[in-house]
């Protein structure tokens, strides 16, 4: 059950989005929202400054640290101040914190007292998605201890979720997240697995066997192609409201990164995507 929610913001249009469908799903489930921003250290030290101070022929740190800092601090507290008020249309509980470190794991690090941590996205050349492994979103996603949801629209839709599995354990957990989503929401919940033959047949009848006693509105789809590929066209196709997967295959090299599904996931899927461990 979602009780506690974290928003990171930069104050971008993207940003807002996410703010927004954290307040929709707030105001569903009677859970408060956590505004954050992070001030980056990263340009309040080292080549950043060394470039600007070289550029404008000055000694770096002398005069210019203590305003950009200020400067930073100051777009922060705009970002939590939308995040505020926004809450407080939706009439939902709010509260905001600003802190300097490093953004992903400033992001992780407040991440483990939520129950669940939404970023906003409006396209891939958004600094919150912008299509690299490197990015935000990615490093949340690779250490996050909670699901990350990813979206590009405002308003939560609750017609029919779709889950992807492939029998993995990241996929299992995800399962087990789409469930407790789906009878939340009074959604109806799709099962896709890509893949042939028995061993697709078999992970798909599996996952029914792990969800029939939720009581859910329920099917499951066996699909043949790329599973990037298939999944984010499944969800396109089946107009579905949120698509719900785990963050890693199967191998042990896309444990260390984001895994391509993920990644062509995040970057594509044409309805907010639920991400597990």
């Amino acid at each position: 059950m979602i009780k506690h929610i974290l928003v990171p913001t930069d104050g971008s249009p993207a940003a807002e989005i996410g703010v927004r469908f954290a307040a929709a799903v707030a105001t569903h489930c009677a859970a408060t929202v956590r505004g954050l921003h992070v001030v980056d250290v990263k340009l309040l030290e080292g080549p950043f400054l060394r470039d600007i101070s070289a550029s404008l022929g000055t000694a770096p740190y002398v005069n210019y640290q203590g305003n950009i800092a200020m400067i930073l601090e100051e777009r922060g507290k705009a970002a939590l101040e939308s995040v505020s008020r926004i809450c407080a249309n939706h009439g939902v509980e709010c509260r905001t914190e600003l802190v300097t470190g490093l953004v992903v794991g400033s992001i992780v690090e407040q991440g483990e007292l939520a129950d669940l941590i939404i970023l906003g996205r409006s396209g891939e050349h958004s600094e919150w998605l912008d299509g690299l492994v490197g990015s935000t979103t990615g490093g949340v996603v690779r250490r996050a201890t909670r699901p990350v949801l990813v979206t590009g629209r405002e308003t939560p839709g609750h017609d029919l979720f779709v889950a992807a599995y492939d029998g993995s354990g990241y996929s299992r957990a995800a399962l087990r997240v789409a469930a407790e989503v789906t009878r939340d929401w009074g959604a109806a919940l799709t099962v896709l697995v890509v893949g042939e033959g028995e061993r697709a047949e078999g992970w798909a009848q599996e996952a029914v066997t792990y969800l029939e006693p939720y009581q859910l509105t329920l099917r499951s789809e066996v699909r043949k192609g790329d599973p990037s590929e298939t999944i984010v066209a499944f969800a396109e196709e089946s107009g579905a409201d949120m698509l719900i997967m785990g963050a890693y295959g199967h191998t042990k090299v896309r444990r260390l990164v984001v895994g391509s599904t993920t990644a062509y996931a995040m970057n594509n899927s044409p309805c907010p995507l639920l991400l597990t461990r």
